[in-house]
């Protein structure tokens, strides 16, 4: 019978899934990343997928799949790279496959797979054509002497591929569409050109006019582009904005995409500091004078998604933005967003002296440089640049003040840092401390403060003690290295939970004739009982297991014994009710007997 050859496809990229997955260690693959530390028999680390200060994230090299107690999420390796690096299934076996040497034979690819693929290759496509018409073409000679006179190196222009892109309103989409064979609807994904208003069937060319800052996300794919207007070449240039950028695609998504990262995380990794600045030519300029642990966002507020990349690099974020960062709510959010995902904060203070990080490496680097390493805790600079703006010693002075910096300040998590900069303000105001504790407590109701919806006191219900005693046991039994020979009957009538049970018989007759390997008998597992099997294998880590199983046994007959007698005791009750004395006296009997057999269990502790 012949193959369908979509199934055939599939079989064999589900092949090749479990050969690259059996070649990949998924503690280094994960250790890359994260750092991780042993614990027993597994690895901890606290999750890179939600923000935590106990580590809740445990990897196991045994079933070499990772699994968070916090926020819940799970997998194998890659799964990992699809929640960490944002990876399509396809672009995580791809990356895997080339780690490990495996050569793809076919896979087949989701819509949006494809789709991101070809914006790739359009935007890859275009930065070329960008960057050889600043550097080369005449048509880009303005445009180069104009960054050139900001102080951009040709070799920052190489290095970041800066480009130009000219006024003429089809020029690049012509160029891919006539000379690369894109079709116009591709570059329209891309966000590199838009189909004209005006004329049916015509498109045209989103960036004119304006030098081009490629976009790569940290595995250095040109995800996108941001634009900025050269000025004097386009008429009307206050009616359009100085920043233009790649709209939503399936490639680029701006809130989670950090210039320069795909430079500078290397080094970010090693100083264990991110330097955070605001756009493009911060980032440029700062680079050629040696600050390499550096990236740009867009504005001077961070996202969530923003916040949590830099986490997975480091654990420090040094703001090198301008002073109109302090008092405004996006940069509230930005810091709250930032001490929630535990990273330290400090911000550098420029005197004046410099609008932004640009000016000031382009200007007087040593200033710059010497900025960054004497930078301040960010509550200490939100104070400072706040009480600089306002008159401290009128009372208007004194209110605006504390509306713009109690916001930042009442929501500091650590009550002893929060007291401490608080005083500090009511100093620099000079005013009484316990007046700005009010207001700050006023603030933060206001803030933070939501009403619960069920009583405070209630508490959540406790675990059943036979179900914790079940799931320790069959955690212990799969932690031995041969539980076949604790998957007994006599041991299964003590477990009730059908789900334990199902994973105990199952358990019994996988290792009937094969040797133990939790990995791949977690691979067999229903699709339904492989969460509740990693659950029982993270939280069991005993180094000597069997030390214990027979005492665990032994405490779950017990259970039964006295969940028994309850019974009986409730039967016996009802039948006094009723009247029946032989029935009454046959269940005195067996009350009695069940309760020697407990003494005897008790006594053979």
């Amino acid at each position: 019978m012949k193959l369908n050859p979509l199934l055939l496809m599939v079989k064999l990229t589900m092949d090749q899934v479990e050969e690259i997955k059996s070649k990949v260690d998924i503690v280094d693959l994960i250790s890359e990343y994260i750092t991780l530390k042993k614990s027993g028999r597994n690895f901890k680390a606290n999750c890179p997928f939600h923000g935590e200060k106990t580590p809740s994230f445990m990897v196991s090299p045994q079933l070499q799949i990772f699994k968070c107690f916090g926020c819940g999420e799970s997998g194998d390796v890659i799964k990992f790279l699809e929640l960490y690096e944002r990876m399509e299934f396809v672009e995580a076996l791809e990356f895997l496959a080339k780690r490990v040497g495996v050569t793809l034979k076919r896979t087949r690819q989701s819509g949006n797979e494809l789709i991101k693929r070809k914006i790739l290759e359009v935007n890859n496509e275009a930065a070329k054509l960008y960057h050889f018409i600043l550097t080369k073409h005449p048509v880009g000679k303005n445009a180069l002497q104009y960054i050139t006179n900001r102080g951009i190196t040709g070799k920052s222009l190489e290095t970041f591929q800066v480009g130009f892109s000219p006024l003429n309103p089809e020029g690049l989409t012509r160029y891919l569409v006539d000379k690369k064979k894109f079709n116009p609807s591709e570059v329209i994904q891309s966000g590199l050109a838009i189909a004209s208003s005006y004329n049916p069937g015509k498109v045209i060319d989103r960036f004119r006019g304006r030098i081009i800052f490629p976009l790569r996300d940290h595995r250095e794919n040109i995800v996108g582009f941001s634009g900025r207007l050269v000025p004097g070449m386009i008429k009307n240039e206050n009616q359009t904005g100085k920043y233009i950028n790649t709209p939503e695609t399936a490639a680029y998504h701006k809130s989670s995409n950090l210039y320069g990262l795909w430079l500078s995380k290397d080094e970010i990794k090693k100083k264990n500091q991110t330097i955070v600045v605001e756009g493009e030519l911060d980032l440029i300029s700062s680079w050629q004078i040696g600050i390499k642990n550096i990236v740009a966002i867009k504005g001077t507020a961070f996202t969530e998604d923003q916040t949590k990349i830099i986490k997975r690099f480091s654990d420090q974020i040094i703001l090198a933005l301008d002073e109109d960062f302090a008092g405004n709510n996006a940069s509230l959010r930005s810091v709250q967003l930032a001490e929630k995902e535990g990273l330290e904060i400090s911000a550098i203070d420029l005197k004046g002296k410099f609008k932004d990080p640009d000016e000031a490496a382009q200007g007087k680097p040593q200033f710059l440089i010497k900025a960054i390493e004497k930078a301040v805790p960010v509550w200490d600079f939100v104070i400072k640049t706040i009480s600089k703006k306002y008159d401290q010693t009128t009372i208007a002075g004194k209110k605006k003040i504390l509306s713009e910096a109690l916001p930042f300040l009442s929501g500091i998590e650590n009550e002893v840092v929060k007291s401490h900069y608080l005083r500090k303000l009511a100093q620099a105001l000079a005013v009484d401390t316990e007046s700005v504790l009010i207001e700050a407590e006023k603030t933060y109701q206001k803030q933070f403060y939501t009403p619960q919806a069920s009583s405070p006191t209630a508490s959540q219900p406790s675990t059943p003690r036979r179900e914790v005693l079940e799931t320790y046991l069959l955690g212990l039994i799969f932690s031995t290295s041969d539980p076949k020979k604790y998957l007994t009957e006599e041991n299964k009538k003590l477990f009730k939970s059908h789900r334990w049970t199902r994973i105990f018989s199952l358990g019994k007759e996988f290792f009937y004739k094969k040797k133990y390997d939790p990995g791949k008998f977690l691979a067999l597992l229903p699709e339904e009982l492989k969460p509740k099997f990693a659950e029982l294998f993270f939280t069991q880590d005993q180094e000597e297991p069997e030390k214990e199983i027979d005492q665990v046994a032994l405490e779950l007959k017990k259970l039964a014994i006295k969940e028994s007698l309850n019974d009986l005791s409730i039967k016996i009750t009802k039948a006094e009710k009723e009247g029946g004395q032989k029935s009454i006296e046959a269940l005195e009997k067996e009350f009695a007997r069940k309760a020697s057999k407990l003494v005897e269990l008790s006594h053979n502790e």
